[in-house]
């Protein structure tokens, strides 16, 4: 019996999605670039940026005297400032944004989590089932082996008989051909035969293949998974890979950011650079 439903069609969209209600409007990611230009605008973030710029261009390339560099600075620092200006006009229009995302992540996620729920239940009863097909197919090995075993004994049980009348028979003939040439009573005995019955081969089926009815295979697989146990006895090959390394220099980069100035293994040294305040 199905247990997948099949969808019901849905209607087709319409040939311009952006025929609706609101269609007047440009995409998101054009309003939302509009939105900051003219935020910029009012604030008269714009024309600031313009005359810095224009600054900018009009500096002597060459400072020669300290006047002219604290000149720099004092334009180094209003460029800082205005940057940091459009970015918090970036972050005033980027919040909401940011606001619905998570929204709509939480309602995607919600309406995903019976799925997936539901999902793990299903692959559960299939690795069940699997399970006890795979204890079928061991146990009908074992009835197999035992049923073969049994069949050798019964035939070799056979064999030795036939054997036995056989030897008896031929022991007969001799000792009555002995008596009958007047020898002395010497016995011939004739050596056994051994006859070995070989069992019948035991033919080993594969699993069945299971089908849904929309062509999904049930197959069975064996991958490994690993667990470090001690990462000292890693090899080197592992331990000096470049991701493993990035992943160390970071954590070395933050305990040096916390004040650490002194680690086994690792050079911390002073770097100056400048800085306008």
């Amino acid at each position: 019996m199905a247990i997948v439903q099949r969808l019901k069609p849905q209607p087709e969209m319409e040939a311009n999605p952006r025929a609706v209600i609101g269609a007047n409007n440009p995409p998101l990611e054009e309003q939302i670039t509009i939105d900051l230009a003219e935020a910029l605008e009012v604030e008269g973030i714009t024309k600031r940026i313009g005359d810095l710029l224009a600054s900018a261009g009009r500096a002597p390339t060459v400072i020669t005297d300290a006047d002219m560099a604290g000149s720099y600075a004092d334009l180094v620092k209003q460029m800082v400032a205005a940057g940091k200006a459009v970015e918090a006009q970036r972050e005033i229009l980027n919040r909401p944004l940011l606001n619905a995302q998570r929204a709509l992540k939480g309602r995607a996620d919600a309406i995903v989590e019976p799925l997936q729920s539901a999902e793990a239940t299903a692959r559960a009863r299939i690795r069940t089932f699997d399970d006890a097909e795979r204890e079928k197919e061991r146990q009908r090995q074992i009835e197999a082996q035992r049923v073969a075993d049994a069949e050798r004994q019964r035939l070799q049980a056979i064999a030795d008989a036939e054997a036995a009348k056989e030897r008896a028979r031929l022991q007969a003939i001799e000792d009555a051909r002995a008596a009958a040439e007047a020898r002395e009573a010497t016995v011939v005995e004739v050596e056994p035969e051994v006859v070995e019955v070989a069992p019948e081969p035991i033919v080993e089926t594969a699993a069945p293949v299971v089908r849904g009815d929309y062509g999904a295979k049930v197959v069975r697989t064996t991958t490994y998974k690993h667990r470090i146990v001690s990462v000292r006895q890693l090899p080197d090959s592992i331990l000096k890979h470049a991701k493993v390394v990035e992943a160390i220099d970071k954590v070395i980069a933050a305990q040096v950011r916390g004040g650490t100035r002194e680690l086994k293994g690792c050079e911390i040294f002073p770097e100056t650079g400048t800085t306008i305040r």
